[in-house]
C-alpha cells in the first residue's frame, strides 16, 4: 500500500486487470489491485469491463506498440485509450410476433463510460429538439455559403459555385435545367442557389441532410447532380473529412450497385466526361446539343482556371493514402502514425467472405437461422470493436461503411454503431450526424433497440420538397 501511495504514475483504470502489455503504457500509469483502486478513486465508479462475445484472431498481430493510443505527441498526460462496448448478441424484442433482429444495440454511451448514468436526452442537453424529433433550424443566413452549411453542415468548394454562374449564363431563368437535354439537373446544395428552398414548410435540419440522399450515398458523398431514373445516375462530392474540401466528384446508379465511382477533381471536368461519353452514344440531334455545352463548358473552365482532367495529381495522392477499398470502392482514409501503426489494421475477413456472411444473414427466414448466422459474424464485429478499442479506428469505419453499402433492415443498428463511434472517434461529427439522420427518426431512438433506417430511401423521390408537400 505504501509504495503505491508514493508512486507519482496516474492509476490505470482498469487496475491489475489492464490488457495493456506496452511498457510507455505501464511507465505511465500504476495499476493497484481492484479494491485500493475503488480507495484512490472515490469519484468515478469503476468500468465494468464487458467479456468478449467470441475469442478472435485479428490479422494484423497485436504488438506492444500498438495498444499505446496517443492523439498528441505533445500531451502526455492522457488516459488510455476509451474501451467501446462490444456488439453483444442478439436479443428479442418485446413483441411476440416474429420480426427481423438487429445485430448490436446502441450503446449511447461514447465518452461517458464510466458513468452509471442512461443516456442523455434532448431535454437533458437544453437544446430545442421536440421530442417527436423535430430539429427545426433558424432562419436561413443571408450569405448564401452560410446557408448551404447550415443546412447541409459542410462547405461547397469554388467550383461549385462558378458551375452555377456558367449555368446562369446557358440558362438565366432556370440555371439547374441547363443540362436537361442531356438528361442531368443541379440538385442537393443547388436549390438552395436556385431558391427552391425558399417554398418549403419544413425548417427539420433531418430532412435537408436527406435532401436528394440516395440509397447508396454514405456521409462521405453529397449529391449535386441527378441524372436519369432507370439506373437511378448521380453525381456528388466526394470528402473523407466534412472540414476538408471534397477529394474529387463521383458517380454512382443507385439502381444498380453500391459502387462510387471517382470522375474528376472537380465539377466542371466530372460534367465535360460525362458529356466525352454521352457524344459516343447519342443521335445525331443530340450530338450538336451535347458539342455546343461541351464547348462552352470548356471555355468557361478555361478561363477560370479549373482543370478537366479525371485523374489528377491531387486525386492521385489521396489514393495512395487509402487504407481500405470498401465495398463502394471508393476507399476511405484515416490517420495512420507510421512510427506506432496506429489508425487501421485489416478485417478479420476480406470482401468477398464478409458479404457472404452478410447474405446469409440477410437471407435467413427464421430468427432461429438468422441467429445462427449470426454468430458465424460475430468474431468480425468483435475484432472491429478490439481495433477500435486499440485506436485503430479505420477498421470501425471500414465495417461500418461495408455494412451501409451492403445494406438491409437487419444491419441497421450495427451500422449506426460502428459509424458513429468511428466517426466521433475521428473527429467527423458532421458525418455522424448524418448517418444518425439517416438511420433513426429522431437522435432519442438511436438509444432503442428497435431504432432502424427508416428515413434511407430507395427510388428517385429523394427532394425534400416533395416531402413537404405530403
Amino acid at each position: 500500500m505504501e509504495s503505491n501511495e508514493k508512486d507519482k504514475r496516474i492509476p490505470c483504470k482498469y487496475g491489475s486487470k489492464c490488457y495493456q502489455k506496452n511498457e510507455l503504457h505501464h511507465k505511465k500509469y500504476n495499476h493497484p489491485p481492484k479494491r485500493q483502486l475503488e480507495l484512490l478513486d472515490d469519484v468515478k465508479k469503476p468500468v465494468k469491463k464487458h467479456k468478449l462475445v467470441a475469442k478472435v484472431s485479428v490479422k494484423k498481430n497485436m504488438t506492444p506498440g500498438k495498444n499505446e493510443c496517443s492523439t498528441s505527441s505533445e500531451n502526455n498526460t492522457e488516459a488510455p485509450p476509451t474501451k467501446i462496448k462490444t456488439p453483444p448478441k442478439l436479443n428479442k424484442t418485446a413483441s411476440d410476433e416474429p420480426v427481423k433482429q438487429t445485430i448490436a444495440q446502441e450503446t449511447c454511451t461514447l465518452g461517458n463510460e464510466g458513468s452509471s448514468e442512461g443516456p442523455v436526452t434532448s431535454k437533458e442537453k437544453g437544446d430545442k429538439s421536440s421530442e417527436d424529433g423535430e430539429d427545426n433550424i433558424p432562419s436561413s443566413p443571408e450569405d448564401v455559403r452560410e446557408s448551404i452549411k447550415q443546412k447541409f453542415l459542410l462547405e461547397m468548394p469554388e467550383d461549385f459555385y462558378s458551375f452555377w454562374s456558367f449555368c446562369e449564363n446557358i440558362s438565366k431563368d432556370k440555371p439547374s435545367e441547363a443540362f436537361k437535354d442531356v438528361g442531368l439537373y443541379l440538385v442537393g446544395p443547388f436549390d438552395v442557389l436556385s431558391g427552391d428552398l425558399k417554398k418549403v414548410k419544413n425548417r427539420r435540419l433531418s430532412s435537408y441532410l436527406r435532401h436528394w440522399r440516395y440509397y447508396y450515398d454514405p456521409p462521405e458523398f453529397q449529391t449535386i447532380v441527378r441524372g436519369d431514373e432507370k439506373q437511378l445516375f448521380h453525381m456528388g462530392y466526394y470528402r473523407d473529412d466534412p472540414q476538408s474540401p471534397p477529394c474529387f466528384v463521383a458517380s454512382n446508379c443507385a439502381a444498380v450497385s453500391c459502387i462510387i465511382v471517382p470522375v474528376a477533381e472537380n465539377l466542371f471536368g466530372a460534367i465535360n466526361s460525362y458529356l466525352e461519353s454521352k457524344k459516343k452514344t447519342c443521335g445525331p440531334f443530340i450530338l450538336m446539343k451535347v458539342s455546343r455545352l461541351q464547348n462552352a463548358l470548356q471555355s468557361w473552365a478555361k478561363r477560370n482556371n479549373f482543370t478537366l482532367d479525371v485523374s489528377t495529381s491531387q486525386m492521385k495522392a489521396r489514393e495512395r493514402k487509402v487504407v481500405a477499398k470498401t465495398f463502394h470502392k471508393a476507399g476511405i482514409v484515416v490517420p495512420v502514425d507510421k512510427k506506432s501503426d496506429l489508425g487501421y489494421r485489416e478485417m478479420l475477413e476480406d470482401d468477398a467472405s464478409l458479404k457472404r456472411l452478410l447474405k446469409r444473414v440477410a437471407d435467413s427466414t427464421s430468427d432461429a437461422e438468422r441467429t445462427s448466422c449470426l454468430s458465424n459474424l460475430q468474431p468480425v464485429l468483435t475484432a472491429a470493436s478490439i481495433a477500435t478499442d486499440e485506436c485503430d479506428f479505420g477498421t470501425g469505419l471500414e465495417l461500418g461503411i461495408d455494412l451501409f453499402s451492403y445494406g438491409g433492415d437487419v444491419f441497421h443498428n450495427t451500422i449506426v454503431q460502428y459509424l458513429n463511434t468511428a466517426y466521433t472517434l475521428l473527429q467527423r461529427q458532421e458525418f455522424s450526424k448524418i448517418i444518425q439522420v439517416l438511420h433513426a427518426i429522431s437522435h432519442l431512438d438511436l438509444c432503442l433497440p428497435q431504432a432502424h433506417l427508416k428515413l434511407r430511401k430507395k427510388g428517385c423521390n429523394l427532394s425534400m420538397l416533395d416531402e413537404d408537400s405530403r
